[in-house]
């Protein structure tokens, strides 16, 4: 075969090792009644107005049945940031009326998983207290900012909660109490 062949093949190749990867990973994220996760997070988007969505109820039940298969993904979702530039993108692109643009902006991802979070709170949602330390610093440095200025400090809250409702999480708080003391008014 000359190399003009192995070139095509190759490629193709690369591209069913990537999606069967992509596929992979899709199918290890938590699922409750045949749904991934995401779609039951969507009852906590209230931005999100789609017959099919599920109630809030619905989404609370989905996320304690997955229990603390959750985490990863829901501080995945906490982490989400829209640059200024994907933002005027996004709304060019919804002006048009050809195709429908059903766009999530990292702002309610974030709430979403705010949210989820606050269904986890407890036992389920220690072992995220690394993580949610690591990116109520990054929140407090303005690290996920919102459209029009500012920034949400949802990894805070949710610290400040796990605080209120559990030991291990208060003793973690005083490792780091810039992280989770602003209810104690440090």
């Amino acid at each position: 075969m000359s190399q003009r062949h192995w070139i095509p093949l190759g490629v193709l190749l690369l591209a069913l090792l990537g999606g069967g990867l992509g596929q992979a990973l899709r199918q290890s994220a938590p699922r409750y009644h045949g749904r991934p996760l995401t779609f039951w997070l969507k009852g906590f988007d209230l931005g999100y107005c789609d017959p099919a969505k599920p109630s809030w109820d619905e989404s609370v039940e989905a996320v304690r049945q997955a229990g603390a298969r959750a985490l990863p993904l829901l501080l995945r979702m906490l982490r989400a940031n829209d640059s200024d530039l994907k933002h005027k993108l996004i709304r060019l692109a919804q002006k048009q009326r050809l195709v429908r643009i059903d766009y999530v902006s990292a702002d309610r991802e974030r709430w979403a998983a705010r949210q989820g979070f606050m269904a986890l709170l407890g036992r389920k949602a220690r072992g995220a207290v690394p993580q949610l330390t690591e990116i109520s610093r990054e929140e407090v440095a303005g690290a996920y900012a919102v459209p029009g200025g500012g920034h949400t400090e949802y990894a805070t809250e949710i610290l400040e909660l796990l605080k209120q409702t559990d030991e291990s999480v208060r003793a973690a708080g005083k490792a780091h109490p810039e992280a989770v003391g602003k209810a104690d008014g440090k």
